[in-house]
């Protein structure tokens, strides 16, 4: 008989959205603090160490095409901003998590920002979905994610976030 895994529960969105609520004054009750685009890329991100450059640049248009379509007519590109990357798989992967940003990092420019150099952070993780569980994800991903977990479908969380880091404070 095959045993079940015990997945712990992970509250992924508990990541960006710590990095974008601040509590208000006098309530204690938290609210948005900044402007963000939050967008899912289904399948297995390309590595730049990627020896196929036609497979990496089609991941990139991939991205960029969530962006596109993530991003309201409205919004601005941002100034300086943060970068947060959730690379969620099944079982294992050979992928390092400094090797996927900067292909994200590339196609979001022109779209999110002017350029990737005005992103002053990455903060960046993989999530073997095996062992864990989403709990109160984004709209973008919630829509998806009963079908991707159910096919064990990798995907990728992005959240670009219109702040930047307290440059005087070092990360804890």
């Amino acid at each position: 008989m095959k045993r079940l895994k015990q997945r712990r529960l992970l509250p992924h969105c508990a990541l960006m959205r710590d990095a974008t609520l601040e509590r208000e004054e006098g309530t204690g009750e938290r609210r948005a603090a900044v402007t963000r685009l939050e967008l899912v890329v289904e399948g297995i991100p390309k590595s730049m160490q990627t020896k196929d450059r036609a497979k990496l640049e089609r991941w990139k248009e991939r991205v960029a095409q969530a962006a596109r379509d993530a991003i309201k007519e409205e919004d601005k590109l941002f100034g300086e901003c943060r970068g947060i990357l959730v690379y969620f798989y099944f079982g294992s992967t050979d992928l390092d998590v400094d090797n996927i940003i900067k292909p994200i990092s590339d196609a979001l420019k022109g779209i999110a920002y002017d350029d990737d150099r005005s992103v002053s952070e990455w903060i960046a993780r993989k999530t073997d979905l095996g062992t864990m569980e989403i709990v109160d994800p984004p709209a973008a991903l919630a829509e998806h994610l009963a079908g991707w977990l159910a096919a064990e479908q990798p995907f990728v969380c992005v959240c670009v976030v219109d702040e930047h880091p307290n440059h005087g404070e070092l990360p804890k």
